[in-house]
């Protein structure tokens, strides 16, 4: 057997979660993080290893996936590609200036891109995100090849398994296999929860596969590509995040159980704990056989068998130390119960006691009366010290007061300078996402803070359970398994408020999107459109006009909720929404959506004899089918932000006719999870408005309103949608049914049968074990008695 895995190097420079990572060389490295930037690692010292880094690229949020090409006649030193929160996936040369705008700006998907590859060649790229779908990109012209459809959730990871193969790994438990282009190969069913990753396997390997899957089952299982299931490797205690293959065929793993896992034979031969609480991901180097990983404490960490490779003694030691330091919370050790350590055996089992497998723990009961972790290395034959379990806050044994009631924290919160701190209780036995949402709603605060508060709640409880299944992560995470720490910001919301949430009286808005890439991207279609000689000269925006635009990224900054477009900026927008190729028109509408919220975008595009109603319908913007799905959502988003001014809430209730009947093809079918959130909000905007402004001369008028919209709402309720639908989409079409129902006695009367129908549907989506749909959903029950 060869050498066990030892330190190498530890790379320090992210400010936040290093969330992927590709190992192409021994003297190259790229990193994407939480924080916003795709780093570059050279070596720069072989003994002991050091690495300088250099931002690569840098974003405005979050980077999920990161993926890399070598060195082509279009990339002479190589291709970066990344994606994540941003929606977009960035492509740059290698060696560009971090300041260097992209080489391409690819804008297609709806949600957060989860997952990227480059084709073996490097001319396509292949990315996957929350909104289900899966695009296949050429590089060079920025289209989309094809998309691989049928995902019914979140899709976590895509393998390019050769040039003409494409495997995903989705949240609906599935793996599927593509052709390149697109056609649908095959559906393998097998595991009993999400699907986060894929690494291949070469030919001749010792389990026979060609290919391993694993996720949140804890369970790698091995297949061939006719979906045979030919092994499992059993061992992680937590979610399997990652996995990659060694050249001499070894498997890695990285877990939120705190280790990476080296396997062969069918055996794990090496467990590497680490210091973090979750080991995102794990790459292998396939030149020298080195492993790097990455981590929920902001550090990458390289590890090799060769000696000469190797930290020094010190190095290692330190590293060492600080997983031996490192303190776990009774309450996790303990899956949540009273830590009963006088039934632990004492220092004696670390010598009589022979593990089964790599990675068992043992808690031990030391003779000062404290317990300590440990998990056995097979390949020294000795349990390894991991970790201390204290006592204390956080841990169950020791509560603090807060208005009459005890918990593990009560934090002190810092909202606004000058005002005394908001005070925050936490459990450690609840969902951090609960915890934030009750503080922001007790204290009437914006959701804008949700995930920060959420995120900053498990950054200061940090301490993960070692060895044992954490039984209350059923109940706290999503319902696809989208972690528990990092959800999308307003989704999923299972906080009971204790207040009545019928009838709805407030207008939502849908404000997403980094205006600043979406007018670089509107700037680059533009020059390749004249470039090509495409371009309509009516379609051509003027420098001036983009010395406009690019006003507008300040102006939607410093006053997102009415940033005051001018009419030019407007205009242009505007033709580039209607004139140009429609695969080329997404960021242009994404950004007009954005200014629909000022009374001054109502002004300029409905003054005269039209509306920014029918400005849409005759660009064909919301026309079934088109080729890129995302011109729809935008454009529903541009209605539903187009309530939050009194002009704009005219212009919707004045179109009501013509909206609904826009929109209503996607209500029976929604082309994707953004498409149907979007729709959901626009329903209960116009749910809102009935429900407000109801003069009593006016009612015979409302409730035939009312009518034609509760039909729409059922429709898309009733939907068996190939996509997933979220909590959130799910909570908003239910309040815009049950603000329907507080119309009146007759109106309720009138409708009730058939409402019930609706709610049996409604209760069969995945979001409805949500809290807040579940406390709805009994409201409507109450109104119908």
């Amino acid at each position: 057997m060869s050498g066990d895995f030892k330190l190498s190097a530890t790379l320090r420079g992210h400010e936040d979660d290093v969330r992927a990572l590709v190992f192409p060389t021994r003297e190259l490295l790229f990193s994407a993080s939480r924080d916003s930037t795709v780093r570059k690692w050279t070596l720069t010292g072989p003994k002991p290893p050091i690495y300088d880094d250099t931002i690569a690229l840098k974003g405005s949020h979050w980077f999920n996936g990161v993926a890399y090409a070598p060195p082509s006649k279009a990339f002479p030193d190589g291709a970066v590609a990344a994606g994540g929160r941003e929606t977009f996936v960035f492509v740059k040369h290698v060696g560009s200036p971090p300041d260097a705008d992209p080489h391409r700006m690819l804008i297609g998907h709806a949600g957060n891109i989860t997952c990227l590859a480059f084709s073996t060649d490097g001319s396509k790229i292949v990315s996957g995100g929350w909104d289900s779908q899966v695009f296949v990109w050429d590089v060079e012209d920025g289209s989309v090849t094809a998309e691989l459809t049928g995902h019914s959730a979140p899709v976590w990871g895509v393998l390019v398994y050769d040039e003409k193969l494409i495997l995903t790994a989705c949240a609906d438990k599935m793996v599927r296999i593509f052709d390149i282009n697109g056609k649908s190969l095959r559906t393998i069913q097998g595991h009993t929860d999400v699907v986060r990753c894929f690494c291949k396997v070469p030919t001749g390997h010792w389990s026979g596969a060609a290919f391993a899957s694993a996720g949140n089952d804890e369970i790698i299982r091995l297949w061939t590509l006719d979906g045979t299931s030919v092994g499992e490797l059993h061992g992680h205690e937590a979610y399997i995040y990652s996995l990659a293959i060694l050249p001499n065929g070894d498997i890695v793993s990285s877990s939120e159980d705190r280790t990476v896992r080296i396997w062969r034979d069918g055996h794990c031969i090496q467990t590497i704990t680490h210091p973090a609480i979750s080991l995102w991901t794990v790459a292998g180097c396939p030149t020298t056989g080195d492993i790097v990983s990455g981590a929920s404490d902001n550090i990458i960490r390289i590890f090799s068998r060769d000696p000469e490779r190797q930290a020094d003694a010190e190095t290692i030691q330190s590293f060492d130390e600080t997983n031996r330091m490192y303190a776990i919370p009774a309450e996790t050790a303990s899956q949540g119960q009273p830590f009963q350590k006088e039934n632990l055996p004492g220092p004696d089992a670390l010598q009589t006691q022979v593990g089964s497998r790599d990675g068992q723990q043992l808690f031990i009961k030391e003779n000062d009366g404290s317990v300590t972790a440990h998990l056995w290395s097979i390949s020294t034959s000795q349990w390894n010290l991991i970790g201390t379990v204290v006592s204390g806050e956080g841990s169950g044994t020791s509560k603090k007061q807060y208005e009459g009631k005890e918990y593990d924290y009560v934090f002190d919160i810092d909202i606004e300078d000058g005002k005394p701190p908001l005070k925050l209780p936490y459990n450690s036995t609840e969902s951090s996402w609960d915890a934030a949402k009750r503080f922001l709603e007790r204290n009437e605060l914006p959701m804008s803070y949700y995930e920060q508060v959420a995120n900053w709640i498990s950054d200061n409880t940090k301490g993960t359970q070692i060895g044992q299944n954490d039984q209350r992560a059923a109940h706290q995470q999503d319902p696809w398994g989208s972690d528990r720490r990092y959800r999308p910001g307003d989704a999923a919301q299972n906080m009971t408020s204790g207040e009545r949430k019928l009838p709805q009286r407030s207008y939502v808005t849908i404000l997403e999107g980094n205006a600043q890439n979406a007018i670089s991207k509107i700037e680059e279609s533009a020059r390749r459109l004249q470039k090509s000689g495409d371009a309509d000269p009516a379609a051509v925006i003027s420098d001036d006009d983009f010395a406009a635009l690019h006003s507008l990224v300040e102006q939607l900054t410093k006053s997102p909720s009415d940033p005051h477009p001018t009419k030019p900026q407007v205009t242009s927008l505007l033709t580039a929404s209607s004139r140009w190729p429609r695969k080329e028109r997404v960021p242009a509408i994404a950004i007009l959506a954005r200014l629909s919220v000022s009374p001054s975008f109502v002004s300029i595009t409905s003054s005269g004899n039209g509306t920014i109603v029918g400005t849409l319908a005759n660009a064909g913007l919301l026309e079934t089918r088109q080729e890129t799905a995302n011109n729809v959502v935008h454009a529903i988003r541009l209605l539903v932000n187009l309530f939050t001014s009194d002009s704009g809430h005219l212009i919707a209730d004045g179109e009501f006719d013509s909206v609904l009947q826009l929109v209503r093809p996607f209500a029976s079918e929604p082309e994707s999870p953004a498409q149907y959130k979007a729709l959901a909000s626009l329903y209960l905007n116009y749910a809102v408005l009935l429900q407000s402004n109801a003069p009593s001369g006016e009612s015979a008028s409302r409730e035939a309103r009312a009518k034609v919209l509760l039909i729409d709402i059922a429709t898309l309720l009733e939907c068996e949608s190939p996509h997933a639908v979220d909590g959130d989409a799910l909570y908003r079409t239910l309040c815009a049914l049950g603000t329907l129902l507080t119309l009146g006695d007759n109106f309720r009367n009138e409708i009730k049968s058939g409402v019930s129908g609706t709610l049996h549907f409604a209760g069969s989506k995945p979001g409805a074990a949500q809290q807040n749909v579940k406390e709805v959903m009994q409201e409507i029950r109450d109104e119908l008695r």
